[in-house]
């Protein structure tokens, strides 16, 4: 009888973004959003109670360091030149670590920002699905969802929610590799 092998799932990236209909998601950085509507917010804790760990950029770690600090967090950011574990929290410099590799050992992972981390997960191929609430607001100025992108990709619509009668959408989307 031969050893069995240890088949390991694919880890599965899952970004949350709450959106503006004009796209944005923050009006300043280091800020977390206040304009969501209560439904969202259900929605995201609900989610996150089931992932592993989360991938957030510098100014979302400011933004949320206490509710952070409880997870398995990795900070993306250009000031360690490789990374730096503080508890359960890793300050990860992306371009000189094999950030797919250093997440291999969860389930599902969580990608909750900001635009230049969903940028980099997206382009990357670290990104599987996205949940994209959208509140019925226009800010007209703030920061974008995907900053910086040099790569055109196609989704696919998985589901269409209503969340409330003020118009907040849910939207939930896979990711298509293949570039265009």
């Amino acid at each position: 009888m031969r050893p069995q092998r240890l088949i390991r799932s694919k880890t599965r990236f899952v970004a949350f973004v709450a959106a503006s209909i004009d796209g944005q998601i923050s009006l300043f950085e280091k800020t977390l959003p206040r304009w969501t509507s209560k439904e969202d917010w259900r929605f995201i804790q609900s989610s996150l109670s089931r992932i592993d760990a989360v991938v957030v950029g510098r100014n979302t770690y400011v933004a949320a360091t206490k509710r952070l600090r409880k997870r398995n967090t990795f900070v993306l950011s250009s000031r360690p030149k490789m990374f730096t574990r503080r508890g359960n929290v890793t300050f990860v410099n992306p371009v000189n670590v094999d950030l797919a590799s250093m997440l291999a050992k969860y389930k599902t992972v969580a990608v909750l920002g900001g635009g230049a981390v969903y940028r980099f997960m997206l382009e990357s191929g670290l990104l599987d699905e996205i949940f994209v609430t959208v509140e019925p607001l226009i800010f007209g100025r703030g920061k974008e969802m995907f900053v910086g992108g040099t790569r055109t990709t196609r989704v696919s619509l998985l589901s269409v929610k209503r969340l409330n009668r003020a118009g907040t959408l849910l939207l939930h989307y896979q990711i298509n590799h293949q570039q265009l």
